[in-house]
C-alpha cells in the first residue's frame, strides 16, 4: 500500500476531489494547511481598497489517500491532470509506503 499526500492550491480542492471520487477509491482526507514555495504570496488588500499587503504563507490543502500499489499512477496522473494549469508554485505530491493499517472499529490489520 501506499500513501499519496498532495498539496494542492485551495481553488483547486473541489477539481481534486471530484477527480479521486472518478476512481472510485475508498476515502481520502483533507485538512486546510500554509506554506510557501518559491513563489511568494499574492498580496491582498487589507479593507475597502485602502492597504496592500502580501501575506507571508499562501492557503493550501492537504489531501491524502492510501491506494494498492497498483493504483498510485491513476490517482496521482488525476490529481495533477485536476490542478495542474502547468506554471510552477502550483503544489506537491508525496508518496510513500505504508507497511500496515488498522481500522479502529473492527480491529482488522492489513498488512503491506
Amino acid at each position: 500500500m501506499k500513501r499519496i499526500e498532495a498539496i494542492i492550491p485551495h481553488s483547486k480542492m473541489v477539481d481534486a476531489f471530484s477527480a479521486c471520487k472518478e476512481l472510485n477509491i475508498g476515502g481520502f482526507t483533507y485538512y486546510d494547511s500554509k506554506g510557501r514555495g518559491q513563489n511568494p504570496p499574492a498580496a491582498v488588500h487589507s479593507g475597502r481598497g485602502t492597504s496592500l499587503y502580501t501575506p507571508e504563507f499562501n492557503a493550501n490543502v492537504t489531501l491524502f489517500t492510501v491506494v494498492d500499489d497498483s493504483l498510485v499512477d491513476q490517482v496521482v496522473n488525476k490529481i495533477i491532470a485536476s490542478t495542474s494549469t502547468g506554471l510552477a508554485g502550483e503544489g506537491k505530491i508525496f508518496i510513500s509506503d505504508v507497511d500496515e493499517s488498522i481500522d479502529i472499529g473492527t480491529k482488522s490489520r492489513e498488512k503491506s
